[in-house]
């Protein structure tokens, strides 16, 4: 509003570019309206909570005078039941509309940091899935103490006492609203104090919790290997300390929290039994009516248990903030926001590597490597362990880019695009095939692959997805973590069953046919070649050397240096790469023979 002054329709468009993240038919529009409902509500809910107390000191007044007024004391009575019954509604009300705003604040986040985030846990070399699933697991309570607990009651609670302390200067002597105002202003205190000591306490929870997540994470991803290890006390071990350190941090907030409570109690108890034990003596003495005793009485606790609630909100509010601060710190920029990628780029595409080189620290992996790979070439990268064979395959995907030298995939470089239009272009496929906890159908027809339910059964069943080949494909069946209730062998199936559906001219498999025998990993690559346009790429790694006899070129890793040929040729012209194949194949003399 500050830059559009009251034009609303220039405000909703501007706001309208940023629906993406937001619910269904949700922008920060949207939000900002329900905000100011939510404020009418609160607002609505201070004047009822100011009228009731004079309501009630007027019903008590006509009841206590020479004459009463029953119709007046009835009238003031339904006033008071009114006015304290519809501040509670109004209360309510507001709630839903705080809800609203909290549950879009909380689907921007979430999808901000895993925006952010998919990229950096996919290239595993930075990043931590549990640590952030603890993040953002504590988010929804951490935003209703921030929002509706700081925020939205903060400045309402602050405007409800200073119109209390008004009306009471109006109506009882001075001294009582002073004595009152003195009361709240050290309790505030007592709060501040308090609450400036929780937030490197609260820090130090978070990130105990947090570590915590993240070993219970880690181990419990990993069951097959600590119970296949037998290092199931070892792994209980560590999660125990872990589980300790958390305990330790949440004492030492809990210490703070006692002992701020225990502060404010003596605070409210000492000024309300001030004020109150004051307002008795005076209406035994005839200078204070019971009416003004009832109203500062009810002003008095009024006020009070607002505060009681606040102070707890102030005491939950270091651990909350730190949370937050920790979502928004994974929301590191990530370029523009993420769209639907549209058709996989069609015709070939010719893949040049001119002086490549890729380094981890201070060493470098390969350097100089130059390559021309033409379209609808079947290639086959090879080379011992450790070598770069990966990392020069996610080099070529565009998923990371080279620290020397460059990639051009038909005349540009893959790191140019977004990652949804990168994999129309190349997807690469990793060694670890990851597979969600859906079913089998889920699995293997998940984007962007275009193959359907039948071409699924059909590969499958030709490959021999069961071995006794008798079994009927249950396409609803649920695969289990990464897949476990499937062997490994048919997880490669599955996957490769799912890349022949997808139309990227370039497709390239890390190690993805490494638990199939030959017959089976000779036959799915047959058929993925068979299955794609004659002008599309395909580039395995490998360590089997009878995939290298039947490719039209061989990459060759070594030693940091990158060697491209035919395999007779390589086997001619390269030693190193002789010995390489005499290495795999120690049976046979490779040169001449292989």
């Amino acid at each position: 509003r500050k830059q559009f002054g009251d034009d609303d329709v220039r405000i909703r468009r501007r706001m309208e570019r940023e629906r993406f993240y937001l619910p269904e038919g949700a922008s920060f529009y949207d939000l900002y309206e329900q905000r100011n409902e939510a404020n009418i509500g609160e607002l609505i809910n201070i004047a009822l909570g100011v009228a009731a107390p004079v309501l009630l000191k007027a019903c008590v007044d006509a009841l206590t005078t020479d004459a009463p007024a029953s119709g007046a004391a009835a009238l003031f009575i339904a006033g008071f039941v009114i006015a304290w019954a519809g501040g509670n509604a109004a209360g309510g009300v507001k709630l839903v509309f705080t809800m609203r705003i909290i549950d879009g604040l909380l689907r921007r986040l979430v999808l901000d940091a895993a925006r952010a985030q998919l990229p950096r846990l996919a290239r595993g070399d930075e990043g931590d899935s549990a640590r952030l699933l603890g993040v953002l697991e504590r988010l929804p309570y951490s935003l209703q103490i921030v929002i509706d607990g700081i925020v939205w009651r903060a400045a309402p609670l602050a405007l409800q006492i200073a119109i209390s302390l008004a009306v009471l200067a109006a109506l009882v002597p001075a001294q009582y609203m002073a004595m009152l105002a003195l009361t709240l202003g050290a309790y505030a205190l007592a709060t501040r104090l308090g609450a400036g000591q929780f937030q490197k306490a609260a820090g130090d929870a978070n990130e105990a919790a947090a570590c915590q997540g993240q070993t219970l994470g880690d181990i419990l991803r990993n069951a097959r290997r600590v119970v296949f290890n037998g290092n199931i006390p070892g792994e209980l071990e560590i999660a125990a300390g872990c589980i300790g350190e958390r305990r330790s941090a949440n004492e030492r907030l809990s210490r703070l929290v006692a002992a701020t409570a225990l502060a404010q109690f003596a605070v409210l108890a000492a000024g309300l039994g001030t004020v109150l034990t004051v307002c008795a003596n005076d209406v035994a003495a005839g200078t204070l009516t019971p009416g003004d005793f009832v109203l500062l009485q009810a002003y008095a606790f009024r006020l009070a248990l607002p505060l009681g609630g606040f102070g707890f909100i102030l005491r939950q509010a270091g651990a909350a903030i730190a949370n937050i601060a920790e979502t928004i710190s994974f929301i590191v920029p990530a370029g523009d926001k993420p769209q639907r990628p549209g058709p996989a780029q069609t015709g070939p595409k010719e893949i040049v590597l001119d002086k490549v080189g890729h380094k981890t620290g201070d060493n470098w992996i390969f350097r100089n490597a130059s390559a021309r790979i033409p379209p609808g070439t079947f290639a086959v990268m090879v080379g011992p362990n450790g070598s770069g064979k990966s990392t020069l395959a996610r080099i070529i995907a565009g998923l990371i880019a080279p620290h020397e030298g460059a990639v051009r995939v038909d005349g540009e470089p893959p790191t140019s695009t977004g990652p949804e239009e990168r994999s129309r272009l190349a997807l690469y496929a990793p060694q670890t095939i990851g597979l969600f906890n859906r079913t089998l159908r889920e699995n293997a027809l998940y984007p962007p692959t275009q193959l359907t339910e039948a071409d699924l059964a059909a590969l499958l069943a030709d490959w021999r997805f069961y071995q006794t080949g008798t079994h009927a494909i249950d396409l609803d069946l649920p695969l289990g973590e990464q897949g476990g209730r499937i062997s490994g062998g048919q997880i490669q199936k599955l996957e490769l069953a799912r890349l022949a559906g997808v139309p990227a001219p370039i497709l390239i498999l890390d190690e993805t046919t490494s638990a199939l025998d030959q017959t089976s990993e000779e036959r799915a690559i047959e058929t993925l070649r068979q299955r794609r346009p004659k002008d599309a790429t395909l580039i395995l790694i490998t360590h089997r050397l009878h995939m290298a006899r039947k490719a039209d070129l061989v990459l060759f890793l070594d030693g940091g240096r990158l060697t491209v040929g035919k395999h007779d040729e390589l086997l001619r012209d390269s030693m190193p790469y002789d010995r390489f194949c005499s290495a795999q194949s120690p049976s046979h003399s490779a040169r001449g023979t292989y």
